[in-house]
């Protein structure tokens, strides 16, 4: 790992020569960027991300206004010796932009949405890498009547998003985010050179710039340089012109009374996902379902899902395939379980895609969490279902365990279309995809909601030590949602990079080592240069 004082000069860091512009030659702008210091009244909200766990005390955030800005905030924090890290929409679930003494390149002002053309000339949508969610769905979807397959929350950071892979709620019908993307332009250090790499999709085979573009189609965020753009193909899907929303739940006090509709219920979702999520699954690649086992304190676990045709059978098909064999009847949620609801008397409803999008576009309140994640290739196993059951249930005396769940999303059908190497992200035949969630208010309870939230996740995961183990029903995990409970940097056999990578790992390594040799960009859960 590069020492924090690495400076410039150690480096023999030059400004690199111009690559060829794209259409919006934005590296020919001067530098129209900001720097915030202790005292400005807006150091200390962008010196801590979305997670108030972690805050940071930098020497300065640099707020980049564009290419040129980029370029010099990077190059100018290394000829002072200072460690830079890269924030985009500051989602980062661990601490990995903190960066006391150090540089925080923000680059939440570069939120252009536009079309544009890549480095060989052909048409792309072009989302710079501040941009969030929601600044991204709005332009597509108005301008362009077009979007990609990413996340529901709006006010997640495009730029750490998509580099991590990105899936959403159109995901089983068109695959992941990176599926689409055709070039990225990056803001790189190679061989003591601060300059714009834009690596394509299509450049030539086994070239540095073909294995920078695949590294960010899954290796994570602030490992090889600060992401300006995104370029994705200009046959990006449509959206589909209305969508069916259902919001149901059933209630923990009916559940207590018979435990056996847990368990079904959870068999239920998890076999059905086993028959339907197929690399060629034709009737329900336009569903994606999320069942939220919530803790009892909470009151209700909830089934939400978005359906994409305009006939509703196959959804009520699905609904009714969930309370097969249960005793427990189901009624309409109408208030938060762990973040996504609607807010209607009814158990589905039929809206435009876009109203849909707004109506399911939150992202939570600032609060302290953590998180952990799994993905799953086949059903829960009985025992699984048993430590479901077994930590949902624990008594809640002092009343912090109504936002602790366990999220379960539907995976698969298009996603799995894909070869396991064919983009960094490698994850290509589960059906299922988990993230377990506690959040709290109160630094004292830390403790309290770590110790809960690390021994669920080793009790469902303990037929294989614990984790999620690779290659067996499960798969890993998924580093956008990171958890250095799986070991960081520096540590004796950490296995992160086995679970968010895989056999991919290894040629990320000769990435790094092609991109950043000087270790400029690292966390606790970068990828390491090659011993």
């Amino acid at each position: 790992m590069a020492a924090a004082g690495v400076s410039a000069a150690s480096l023999g860091l030059a400004a690199g020569p111009a690559a060829a512009e794209p259409a919006e030659s934005e590296g020919s702008k001067v530098s129209e960027g900001q720097t915030v210091f202790p005292g400005d009244p807006r150091y200390q909200t962008l010196g801590q991300g979305f997670n108030q766990r972690f805050s940071s005390t930098p020497a300065y955030i640099r707020l980049a206004g564009n290419e040129a800005d980029a370029v010099t905030g990077l190059k100018t924090a290394l000829d002072q010796g200072r460690r830079p890290t890269i924030r985009g929409g500051g989602h980062c679930y661990e601490g990995f932009v903190d960066n006391d003494k150090g540089v925080i390149l923000d680059l939440s002002t570069m939120r252009g949405v536009r079309t544009a053309t890549d480095k060989y000339g052909a048409s792309t949508y072009c989302v710079e890498g501040g941009a969030t969610n929601w600044d991204v769905y709005t332009t597509l979807f108005r301008k362009y009547g077009v979007t990609i397959p990413a996340g529901s929350c709006y006010s997640v950071g495009a730029g750490g998003h998509i580099c991590g892979g990105g899936y959403g709620l159109l995901s089983r019908r068109h695959g992941l985010t990176v599926d689409h993307l055709a070039q990225v332009d990056v803001v790189t250090v190679r061989g003591g050179r601060v300059e714009v790499t834009r690596a394509h999709r299509d450049d030539p085979k086994d070239s540095p710039e073909q294995d920078l573009f695949w590294a960010h189609t899954g290796g994570g965020g602030g490992n090889f340089g600060v992401v300006l753009r995104y370029h994705f193909r200009h046959d990006i899907p449509e959206p589909p012109p209305r969508v069916w929303l259902s919001n149901v739940a059933w209630a923990w006090g009916d559940l207590i009374k018979e435990p056996e509709d847990f368990h079904r219920l959870v068999k239920n979702f998890g076999a059905f996902f086993a028959a339907h999520s197929g690399k060629d699954e034709t009737v329900y690649r336009g569903l994606f379902s999320i069942l939220k086992l919530t803790h009892r304190s909470n009151g209700n676990v909830v089934l939400l899902s978005q359906w994409d045709e305009d006939d509703p059978a196959p959804l009520d098909h699905f609904l009714a395939a969930m309370e097969a064999g249960m005793k427990t009847k189901a009624t309409v949620q109408t208030f938060s379980a762990g973040g996504l609801f609607l807010p209607f008397p009814d158990k589905r409803r039929q809206m435009p895609w876009f109203q849909a999008t707004m109506t399911l576009n939150g992202s939570g309140d600032n609060q302290r969490g953590k998180y952990k994640s799994a993905y799953h290739r086949t059903t829960f196993t009985t025992r699984q279902i048993d430590s479901f059951w077994e930590w949902l249930t624990k008594p809640d005396p002092e009343g912090e365990f109504g936002q602790t769940l366990v999220q379960i999303d539907s995976y698969g059908c298009r996603i799995n279309a894909r070869n396991p190497t064919e983009a960094a992200i490698p994850q290509r035949d589960s059906i299922l995809k988990l993230q377990y969630q506690t959040y709290w208010t109160d630094p004292a309870k830390d403790s309290l909601h770590l110790d809960y939230l690390r021994g669920l996740y080793q009790d469902v995961y303990k037929a294989t030590h614990g984790i999620p183990e690779i290659d067996t029903d499960t798969d890993g995990a998924y580093v956008n949602y990171p958890d250095t409970d799986l070991g960081t940097v520096g540590q004796k056999n950490p296995v992160y990079p086995r679970l968010y990578y895989k056999h991919n790992y290894t040629r990320l390594q000769k990435t790094k080592k092609t991109w950043d040799d000087k270790n400029v960009f690292h966390h606790a859960q970068s990828i390491t240069l090659p011993s």
